[in-house]
Order: C-alpha cells, then sequence, then structure tokens
C-alpha cells in the first residue's frame, strides 16, 4: 500500500532537510514496532516536523496512529461526496496559501462563512482541517505552518457546539501526532468567546502551543500584521494582501483538495487495516 505523495524523499535530501540515514533509522525503529511499516516519503513528514530529532519523531508517529485511532469521528471517513463535508465547506472557509513564508512556511486561513451557529458542525470541520494539512503536505512539505483563524461572527451560542471529547481528541492530535511544526497561531477578531474557550480546554493545551497563540481584538492594524506577522504575499485583499479576495481562495483551496481523495482512501486503509495493539 502505498500514499500517492508527489514529491521524492532524495529531493528533500537533496535540500537538505534531512538525511537518508536518519530515515533509515526511523525504518528500522518501526520494523521492530507493531505501527505500520512507513513508506519513506511519509518518514520524511515526521522527521521534518521534528527537526530530525530521531526520538521526537518517533513519538510523533506513535501519537499520529494512537490518537487517531481513538477518534474515527474525526479521522476516518475523509470522503469529500459525504454530506456532512459538503456542508461544512458551505460553513467554514479555508484557504491555503499559493506562496509561502520564509523558511518554506505554509500559511492556511479560516474563518467562518455562515456564522449560524446551528449549521456549525464542529467535528465536521475539525475533521476539514485535518484534510487540509494533509493537502499542504502531498507536493513540498513545508518546515513549519502558520495558521490564522479569523473570529468575526462567532458568538457565545458557538460554544454550543463544542463537542468535549472530540475537541480534547484534536487537541492532542495538533500537539503530539500531527507531522507539521505549527509556528505561530494567529487568532483575528477575537472576542470573550476565545476566552472562554481556552478556559474550557486549558488544562489540554500546552504551555508550548499557548506561547505561540496570539490574539488581536476588532479594528486591528493589519498593516502592522503585515509587517511583522505574514506578509502580503500570503494574504487575501480583505487584509491588504497581494491575494485575491477570500471567496476565490477558498474555492481554489477546495478544487485541489478535491484531488487528493485517493490520498485520504489510502491513508485511512494503511492506519484501519493494520492490527496494531501498540497503544500504551
Amino acid at each position: 500500500m502505498s500514499l500517492p505523495f508527489r514529491f521524492t524523499p532524495k529531493s528533500i535530501i537533496a535540500d537538505g532537510r534531512t538525511t537518508q540515514s536518519h530515515i533509515d533509522t526511523i525504518k528500522n525503529w518501526l520494523n521492530a514496532t507493531t505501527l505500520p511499516q512507513l513508506q519513506e516519503e511519509f518518514i520524511t513528514l515526521f522527521l521534518i516536523s521534528c527537526n530530525n530529532d530521531i526520538d521526537a519523531t518517533k513519538g510523533t508517529i506513535e501519537g499520529y496512529f494512537k490518537i487517531k485511532k481513538g477518534a474515527p469521528q474525526i479521522f476516518d471517513n475523509c470522503n469529500l461526496d459525504s454530506e456532512e463535508l459538503k456542508n461544512i465547506q458551505k460553513v467554514i472557509g479555508i484557504y491555503v496559501a499559493p506562496t509561502r513564508m520564509d523558511n518554506n512556511t505554509a500559511v492556511i486561513c479560516a474563518k467562518m462563512m455562515d456564522t449560524n451557529y446551528r449549521h456549525c458542525d464542529i467535528v465536521s470541520a475539525m475533521k476539514l482541517a485535518v484534510m487540509h494539512a494533509h493537502f499542504m503536505q502531498i507536493d513540498d512539505p513545508p518546515n513549519e505552518l502558520v495558521i490564522i483563524f479569523d473570529m468575526e461572527g462567532i458568538g457565545f451560542m458557538h460554544l454550543t457546539c463544542l463537542r468535549m471529547s472530540s475537541v480534547i481528541s484534536y487537541l492532542k492530535y495538533v500537539q503530539d501526532g500531527v507531522p507539521l511544526k505549527i509556528r505561530d497561531v494567529h487568532i483575528l477578531n477575537c472576542n470573550y468567546v476565545f476566552d472562554r474557550a481556552i478556559d474550557l480546554f486549558k488544562m489540554f493545551i500546552k504551555s508550548e502551543l499557548m506561547k505561540i497563540v496570539r490574539s488581536y481584538p476588532p479594528g486591528m492594524n493589519m498593516e502592522t500584521f503585515r509587517k511583522e506577522w505574514v506578509p502580503s504575499s500570503c494574504l487575501p485583499k480583505e487584509y491588504g494582501g497581494d491575494l485575491p479576495e477570500f471567496d476565490s481562495l477558498i474555492s481554489v483551496t477546495a478544487k485541489q483538495l478535491k484531488t487528493m481523495q485517493p490520498f485520504f482512501d489510502e491513508e485511512e486503509k494503511l492506519r484501519n487495516g493494520h492490527n496494531s495493539l501498540f497503544i500504551k
């Protein structure tokens, strides 16, 4: 079983981002575990995300499979033709910037397109976010990731959409299982809802993550934001950026995501077709 990545480990090694020795070390370790045997491309993702730290890479791989196995409602059935994913794409807009920041840093941005809390399915929203994370890595794995979330239109009733167990699983994945190094998380148009959500889940958020979360009030100076944090080349017109309007970027990303369906299908088969009882 082979996942359809569109890059080669040789290209990553040639760029000096990892080494064949590191890849072989993880392959040998996997052979001694009950984890799925991963192709070199997949191993490369984990190594890059962990700065080639072998112990951290092993822990992240274990976390990836353990957490995904424990929360199938988020990580399984990633079918873009399903009704729940069709619906959530009308509610939440996500784009992956076609350009990258310094150090090959990818930028992903999300905001509510439909602010009616009754239409917000948080589990499907998290599933869609996971799918976009995979999408960013299939062609050229980024060294780092910057996340932007615009809270405009989110109110108190959106808190009733949260599902405690699923949000906890998602937070665990972001912190301990995702093969991506998160550089910064920017929360735009922040309000009291963000503070209440942090209060609800703060015991599940590591200090390392909280240190890179930055919140901004409505009416913030976007010029300062563009100079200090995310350049115009990665932002839509609405934020004073050089990219097209948000709606257009969402549409382009959604079409590109559709090409990922074979990957999502094979990735689930890799996980669920493997009788792994490694969970500690």
